[in-house]
């Protein structure tokens, strides 16, 4: 019986592969660059604070995707292994070494906005007319040329330290 579920496991991860997402150290000021998108963050806030008798720094960090690629970046919905959740995101952000105290993350995520499309449809109304209506369905998700997607989260280091952050970034392909 192991064996069969271990064969269909196999099969499944034939059927439908795994990519793995680029990853890139960067730091403030110095975003990581993949085709014309720029994926980086800014500190806005730092200040020293006390937990429990121990000295650490609290940092408010902006992660920010922006479009410089001179051309919309448009996204469908794709069906994966693991169903469709995630798929408006563009980049994890990673912070290495915040400690995850007092309630802080110790990362965020940036999502691209959602793509709607008009959809319409001749409907008969109450009295038995032809009515066309017009619906906005959501086709995917986008981000447009010169546009800015961005998050913020408070991360915790140990003291003396500076936010150490590393970006995993969903790979957008040219349409």
């Amino acid at each position: 019986m192991k064996r069969f579920f271990c064969c269909c496991l196999v099969l499944a991860a034939i059927q439908y592969p795994l990519f793995a997402q680029q990853s890139y150290d960067i730091e403030p000021g110095k975003p990581a660059q993949l085709n014309g998108i720029d994926y980086g963050y800014e500190i806005n806030n730092e200040r020293k604070i006390d937990i429990s008798g121990e000295s650490f720094m609290r940092y408010e960090v902006t992660i920010y995707v922006t479009n410089k690629s001179n051309c919309t970046k448009i996204f469908f919905p794709k069906p994966t292994l693991f169903g469709q959740e995630n798929q408006n995101e563009l980049a994890s952000f990673d912070c290495l070494n915040a400690n995850g105290k007092r309630l802080t993350a110790k990362g965020g995520k940036v999502v691209a906005r959602p793509f709607t499309v008009p959809y319409q449809q001749k409907i008969k109304n109450s009295e038995g007319k032809e009515v066309t209506t017009t619906t906005n369905i959501q086709a995917g998700h986008m981000l447009r040329n010169g546009e800015t997607a961005s998050n913020t989260f408070i991360a915790i280091v140990p003291d003396k330290e500076r936010p150490a952050m590393k970006v995993r970034i969903r790979e957008i392909a040219d349409l």
